[in-house]
Formats: C-alpha cells, sequence, structure tokens
C-alpha cells in the first residue's frame, strides 16, 4: 500500500478534525455538521465492515437524494467497499440487469423505496442479496461506534462503479478506482475557487459521475453541500429560484440546462461550471463576464473531469481547456501518431483517473483501453474517447463530434444503438435507426413496420418506458417503406427523410380545441413541439415534449395571461390542453382578491 496515498474518505476526515462544527450538508430547514455526518457514517461503516463489507465487495445504493444517500456513500467508501449508485428513477428491468449483473452483497435502501427494490430482487435475482432499510434499521446501526476506521484501501481498490449507456443493448459499468478521485478534488477546488464559505448545489443524479465531484469537492473545501429534493422543480426558473434563495456559490450545470436558466441577477454565484455537454459561445458571452465561468470536460472513464478552461468573453473558440494535474490528452490520427495544427483527430487520455476499465467486459475493455506509446509516467493504458476535435495553431482544442453513435442529452450519455437494439426487439418492428438532432436537443426513431399496420407510437414509447429513464426515450417517431442503403449493405444514415412536424398517431384521438383559452394553449404547444396540431386530449409527454420544453411553454403562458405562473401549477395536474386550461383558470380565480372576483361574478351575471 502507498503510505502516501490518501483516500478521498481520509482527505474528508481530515476536513471533519479541522472544522467539526462548520455546516456539511443543508436539506430543508435541516443543517447537519461535519462531526454529525462523519459519526453517522462511521456508525454505519462500522456495521457494513461486520457484515463482511470490505475492498472489491460491491454495494448497491438505492434511495432518492438526502443526508442519508451522502452518509451511505462515505458509509460504503470507509468500510473498504466499492459502491454503485442505482438511480430510482430507473424502470424495473433496468433495475433489475444491474442488480443481477453486479451481484451485490447489500444494497443501501430506505422505506419509500423497499417494496420496490424487494419486488425487483426477488423476481430478477439470481442469488439472494441483501436489502438494508435505513430508515427501519437506524436504531442497531446507531448503537456501532462512532469512531473513524483505519483505512482499507490502496490507490487502485475500487471505489465505485457507475453504470452508462451501452451500444450492446445494456448498460455497461464503467470501474473507477480510488487513485483519481483526490487529484481530481485537489484540482477543482483550485479551478472553482472553493473555500470553506461557499455553498455547493448537489445537482446531479448520483448515477452520474458529476455527482462525485460536487459531493467531494464540497467536502474537502470544508464548504456546505445544498441538497434540494428531487421531486422539486431543478429548471428554469425554479432552479434560479432555487440559486437564490439558498445562496448557492458554486454550481455545475449542462449548457441545455443553463440556457433555461433566465438572464437575472445571481449575487451570491462566484463560479459557474459547465460541463456535458458541448458549450456555446453565446452562454460563454453571458458568463464569462460576470463570474468565474468554466468549461469543463471529462468521460465517466477518467474520473469525472480531465479538461478544464476558464472561459473568456473574447475566446474565439470553444476551448476544451488543459489537463487538469495528473492527466494527459492527445489527439492522434488511425496510426496513433499526434496531428497538426489545424488537423482533426481522435481524442485520447492518460490519467491518474482513468478507469479499471468495463465491470464483466473484458472485450470492450480492451477496445476502449490501449497500451499507452507514451512515456509521460501517468498511467500505462490510454482510453480511447470517441471524440474528435480540432487542433488549433494556438494549442487549443476544440470538440467537433463523435466517430459513433454516442450523444450527450441533458449532459447524460446515451448510446442511440442500445435504443436500436431495443426498437428491433419489438415484436411489430422489421427495423430501426436513431438519431439526434443538435440543434433541438431530442432524440428521433426512425422504424419500418414489421407488418402493414403500422405499430402505435403511444405503444411503442411505452414499451421502451419499461427499458430505459425517460430522458433516453425519443421525442420523434417516423415510420419508413424502406431504408437507403450503401453499397455495404448497411443503412444509410445521412440519406434519412426529415422528421415530420405533424402529430403523431397515438392512442387519443385529437380533438380540437374549443375555448380561447385552449386555442392558445394549444397554439403554444404546436410551436414549442414543432407538430402542426395539439389536441386537447393529448399527452405533452407522449407528443415528445421534455422538462425542458416545459419551461418554454410557461415563460409563453405567462405572456399570454400576463401573469407569473409557478411551473408546478400547470405540470401537477394531467399534462394536456384540457386539464392544464382548467388548471390555471382555477389558479387564476384564487389570486384574484375579493373585489375583482365580486366584479367578475357581476359582469358573468349580466351577460
Amino acid at each position: 500500500m502507498n503510505n502516501n496515498f490518501k483516500t478521498i474518505y481520509e482527505c474528508f476526515q481530515d476536513r471533519v478534525n479541522q472544522s467539526p462544527d462548520s455546516s456539511c450538508i443543508e436539506y430543508g430547514e435541516t443543517v447537519l455538521t461535519y462531526r454529525t455526518i462523519n459519526e453517522r457514517a462511521n456508525q454505519l461503516a462500522h456495521y457494513l465492515k461486520r457484515n463482511s463489507a470490505g475492498a472489491e465487495s460491491l454495494i448497491g445504493i438505492f434511495q432518492e437524494r438526502s443526508p442519508q444517500l451522502i452518509i451511505s456513500i462515505l458509509a460504503v467508501l470507509k468500510s473498504g467497499a466499492a459502491y454503485v449508485p442505482i438511480s430510482t428513477a430507473y424502470p424495473d428491468e433496468r433495475i433489475a440487469y444491474i442488480v443481477s449483473e453486479a451481484n451485490f452483497m447489500m444494497i443501501l435502501t430506505g422505506s419509500s423505496y423497499l417494496q420496490k427494490i424487494t419486488t425487483i430482487t426477488d423476481t430478477n435475482s439470481t442469488s439472494s442479496v441483501k436489502l438494508l432499510d435505513m430508515d427501519k434499521e437506524w436504531s442497531h446501526i446507531s448503537i456501532e461506534s462512532s469512531d473513524n476506521m483505519p483505512s482499507h484501501n490502496s490507490p487502485n481498490d475500487l471505489a465505485y462503479i457507475i453504470y452508462t449507456s451501452g451500444s450492446t443493448g445494456t448498460p455497461k459499468g464503467v470501474m473507477i478506482e480510488h487513485r483519481g478521485i483526490p487529484n481530481l478534488v485537489q484540482e477543482q477546488i483550485h479551478k472553482f475557487q472553493l473555500n470553506d464559505h461557499d455553498r455547493v448545489l448537489q445537482y446531479a443524479s448520483i448515477s452520474f459521475d458529476a455527482s462525485v465531484s460536487e459531493i467531494f469537492t464540497t467536502f474537502v473545501a470544508g464548504a456546505t453541500l445544498v441538497l434540494v429534493p428531487e421531486d422539486s422543480s431543478s429548471i428554469g426558473e425554479g432552479l434560479h429560484q432555487i440559486l437564490k434563495e439558498k445562496r448557492i456559490s458554486v454550481v455545475t450545470l449542462v449548457p441545455s440546462v443553463l440556457n433555461g436558466l433566465p438572464h437575472e441577477e445571481l449575487p451570491d454565484l462566484k463560479t459557474l461550471v459547465t460541463a456535458g455537454e458541448a458549450c456555446t459561445k453565446k452562454l460563454i458571452h453571458y458568463w464569462a463576464p460576470r463570474l468565474n465561468f468554466l468549461n469543463a470536460y471529462g468521460p465517466t472513464e477518467t474520473t469525472v473531469c480531465a479538461t478544464i478552461h476558464a472561459c473568456d468573453a473574447t475566446d474565439e473558440m470553444i476551448s476544451l481547456g488543459a489537463p487538469i494535474a495528473g492527466t494527459a490528452v492527445y489527439l492522434l490520427n488511425n496510426q496513433l501518431q499526434p496531428i497538426a495544427n489545424g488537423e482533426t483527430g481522435m481524442l485520447y487520455i492518460s490519467s491518474k483517473g482513468l478507469a479499471r476499465g468495463y465491470f464483466n467486459e473484458p472485450e470492450l475493455t480492451e477496445r476502449h483501453f490501449i497500451d499507452n506509446p507514451f512515456n509521460e509516467g501517468i498511467s500505462d493504458k490510454l482510453y480511447r474517447t470517441g471524440d474528435i476535435c480540432l487542433q488549433a495553431a494556438d494549442g487549443v482544442i476544440e470538440w467537433i463530434g463523435r466517430d459513433d453513435l454516442q450523444v450527450k442529452v441533458s449532459g447524460i450519455r446515451i448510446e442511440l444503438g442500445e435504443l436500436e437494439y431495443a426498437l428491433r426487439e419489438y415484436v411489430d418492428i422489421q427495423e430501426a435507426v436513431v438519431t439526434y438532432n443538435f440543434e433541438q436537443n431530442t432524440i428521433g426513431a426512425y422504424m419500418r413496420s414489421a407488418t402493414t399496420i403500422k405499430p402505435n407510437i403511444s405503444q411503442i414509447r411505452n414499451y421502451l418506458l419499461t427499458k430505459f429513464p425517460s430522458y433516453m426515450v425519443p421525442t420523434r417517431f417516423l415510420f419508413v417503406d424502406e431504408f437507403v442503403l450503401l453499397t455495404s449493405g448497411k443503412i444509410d444514415r445521412n440519406n434519412l427523410p426529415p422528421m415530420e412536424e405533424v402529430r403523431p398517431n397515438i392512442e387519443v384521438a385529437y380533438v380540437e380545441p374549443s375555448t380561447h383559452l385552449e386555442k392558445e394553449l394549444s397554439q403554444i404547444w404546436s410551436e414549442v413541439l414543432k407538430l402542426d396540431k395539439v389536441g386537447i386530449h393529448d399527452n405533452f409527454f407522449e407528443l415528445g415534449g421534455q422538462s425542458l420544453m416545459a419551461t418554454q411553454i410557461v415563460s409563453r403562458i405567462r405572456s399570454v395571461l400576463g401573469m407569473e405562473v409557478p411551473l408546478h401549477i400547470i405540470f401537477s395536474a394531467k399534462p394536456t390542453i384540457e386539464q392544464t386550461a382548467v388548471t390555471l383558470e382555477k389558479y387564476q380565480l384564487e389570486q384574484m382578491d375579493s373585489s375583482e372576483l365580486e366584479l367578475l361574478l357581476a359582469e358573468l351575471e349580466n351577460e
């Protein structure tokens, strides 16, 4: 074991010793100190250790965002084991796959999700996995020692596995070792200008690696991690309100989310990090003059982040930035030789934080992690990112595109091949091609029916929702009679028809709007969804609607009504034109004072 190496949980413990009574986690009105979080994590870690947790053992975490979730992550690491986050929003089939493949020694959950995970594991797991209901068992856990445990981990021990979309039809687990996490955290603390007075928003789901950065950069810097319930409105004006009311000073957001943030002052915000998607000049020109605006880049396979660029409003190109400490990047041609300035090449990464590979996928690991021909002493392997980049004359590296079917939608990695595989498995579909529209940030599915009667789009969408989280499901569907083929026999992806801007064939029959408000809403939905018409019983999400589109709809409704309307007022009800109109009319009445209401009733009586 490397005597000079400190695990990330030891770095956290050092911070606890420095400022035990400082605010560590804020959740609603609850504020928990570093001492409290550490002691609770220690109690759970001792409990896990007594139940055979140790190096290389895997413990699943199936919980919603809360202090208990963060304590669980810390405790698993302190016990020497590795954690595997499972999103509670995943469909049962995806959860079952992860549970079956990972073969957990234990899954940490809570009373709210115990029944769901119990049903899934009983039905699908080949071996009995222990489920720990943290809410029910805490009385037993709390009698354990609250003292720190000795470190159980060497740099090359497994710290966590995060599952990402896989091109072969199933998700793949990226295995991250301990060695790269402290390196990442120290570098980001410096770049983010983090200190113990900061308040950092924990925005990312723990099933995405951005959460690793949010949690541990905050803790090692001695700052406060601010948690918001996952069911709260965390896009558009809802997110702006959270940033303002919670006095957030550091936050990481993907460009598509940042685009929806109102251009209103956030006096407490000092560092804004954008990552997960290609940044735009529009965002740089607005945010760079106002605060420390950083463009970060890094695949999950390199422990969250590989490069960072401090943006300037005068930037001519959108730079991926310079490698963080312990990282080297290379733009290479097909012969693995460095390219010249002005040329494009494949981006390869050498890093202290390079993943061990893909869980139970040796062939896939071998394809993506190649021997490092450069003797820079960082890592023995290079990760082939699949990102095509341009090498500018001044050393700037600019992202151009991909050499495969991997895309980022709202910062989340999606393999279009995984969706194509699932669509081809559908009984009434003969062939399928899935594409991504960069301008609209939407996924589209082209399909050839296996029968003369085309299947209903609602049925196809519901089928996909049993396999994928909603953010992966295409928003546009189009049936084609035949696909144009290349001479190789493969489908010509560059010769697909444009997606039709017509209302899809969903289960609900079209009923046109009748009232003035319904007509206004239908027009707004049609424009945002880019459809020729929207019926009053049509479901917003079945038409291809997304949460980011919802913020555009709310903004336009406010303009039409001339009044502030909260996002939750519109989408808490069934997302149809008819129900939205009813909800809005009720809300308008509730906002009127008694004199306005009496005047309205008098006018109605006189008609």
